[in-house]
């Protein structure tokens, strides 16, 4: 997983705009579930995009260069960092068992 940049956060704000979603620290968390968001960060960043006045008529490009344009944001963004949950799926189906690699008989 990449890491939060500037480009993939105008993305989310762009789709909450569209879609009329408030720009909120609960909206804020739910869009950036898949990176590390710690409870202070969450509502500075809510803040922070609000200060821009951005609105659903701008595209995602022009959301993206105010975003870059925020050093608040940027300083922001470089501290979240990509959650980084491994998830083991193993499937299995016949006799024997489910251990891989090399086993020692006896």
């Amino acid at each position: 997983m990449e890491f939060l940049s500037s480009a993939i956060l105008s993305g989310f704000v762009y789709d909450m705009l569209k879609h009329q979603v408030s720009i909120t620290t609960a909206s804020i968390k739910e869009k950036l579930k898949e990176w590390i968001v710690d409870e202070a960060v969450a509502p500075v960043l809510a803040e922070e995009i609000e200060k821009l006045s951005l609105n659903d008529e701008m595209s995602e490009k022009a959301i993206e260069r105010k975003i870059l344009g925020s050093g608040e944001i940027q300083k922001i963004l470089s501290s979240i960092k990509p959650n980084n949950t491994t998830v083991i799926t193993q499937n299995h189906s016949g006799v024997g068992d489910n251990v891989g690699g090399n086993k020692i008989t006896r």
